[in-house]
């Protein structure tokens, strides 16, 4: 007898349980499979020592040699350095033409860059972009004292998720727990400061010390300042997510997006005239065990139904 209900059950349960599957299945696969392409990953090519990375856009959408585009990006381009005095506070942005052929683009200095280094900085990263990203309308360029970026489509105001670059430094940390439980808190305060900037500026430079090793980490962020503070700071805390997967164990490294960046070093990197000290909360770098670190790593749309549906796949099979 108890054999006949434990088969009865038995086969109940498979009889609910597969075409519970069956209905559950295309649905999480036809939700999983455009989410592999929805934010390109740290993509983009560097110079061997990093003074340049660059991403060119990773469509087909081109301009031909000669085209109307090709004429408003040339001029929109040569005037980040040629005018002078519209630049203010390292910032420029501009858009020339109509329709197809309307060129956006914009170039931000690191906030702590004198002028005229920036305008340096343009016209080096320009020749840069021109050599490598030939007849492309879209292209990133992320040199340590500056950014430009140019686009076909509206780029003003908008947090550009898209391209991600990522530069970690080539040492690792002396105690990469305890420099973590330190590193973020510091971006994060840095963070609220740079998101409250004004439509000028919006950046922030600081250090804190690793009370356990002794060591300082020093940090800037920044943001385009067309981004208002919500955009700004959601920005900055999506880099300062993507810490542990671009930097992890380092004692450096670069988080680069089009719309936002940040940079921490063991040493000092940029003028010392823009460095604070940033009190924490707390006993960073505490090997107590009590220590806690406020760093995620981001789990992306894909990762996370690849999950959901592996857990789907395991529970179903525990009805067989």
């Amino acid at each position: 007898m108890t054999n006949n209900i434990h088969t009865e059950f038995s086969y109940r349960k498979m009889g609910y349980s597969r075409p519970l599957l069956f209905f559950i299945l295309p649905i999480i696969l036809g939700l999983h499979a455009p989410a592999i392409a929805d934010v390109d990953v740290d993509n983009g090519v560097c110079t061997s020592r990093a003074d340049y990375c660059w991403s060119c856009s990773g469509t087909n959408e081109t301009f031909n040699n000669g085209s109307n585009y090709e004429r408003n990006l040339h001029t929109v381009l040569s005037s980040f350095s040629s005018n002078k005095t519209e630049i203010n506070s390292g910032f420029y942005n501009s858009s020339l033409g109509q329709g197809p052929e309307k060129v956006n683009a914009m170039a931000l200095c690191r906030g702590d860059v004198p002028l005229n280094d920036c305008h340096t900085c343009f016209n080096e990263s320009i020749s840069i972009l021109r050599q490598n990203c030939t007849n492309q309308k879209q292209a990133t360029i992320w040199a340590q004292r500056c950014t430009v970026h140019y686009s076909n489509v509206s780029i003003f105001g908008v947090a550009e998720d898209d391209p991600v670059k990522f530069v970690p430094g080539p040492t690792n940390a002396p105690n990469a727990e305890q420099f973590k439980q330190v590193l973020n808190p510091l971006v994060v305060n840095l963070s609220g400061t740079a998101a409250a900037g004004d439509s000028m500026k919006k950046f922030a430079a600081g250090h804190a010390l690793v009370p356990a090793t002794n060591q300082t980490i020093y940090a800037i962020v920044q943001c385009t300042p067309d981004l208002d503070r919500q955009n700004c700071s959601e920005c900055l805390d999506e880099a300062i997510s993507d810490i542990p997967q671009c930097c992890e164990g380092k004692e450096g490294g670069r988080v680069l997006r089009p719309s936002c960046n940040l940079r921490f070093e063991s040493n000092l990197f940029y003028d010392a005239a823009s460095d604070s000290l940033v009190n924490l909360p707390g006993k960073q770098g505490n090997n107590t065990g009590n220590g806690t670190s406020n760093i995620t790593t981001k789990v992306s749309p894909s990762s996370f139904l690849g999950l959901l549906l592996s857990l789907c796949l395991s529970s179903a099979y525990a009805f067989f």
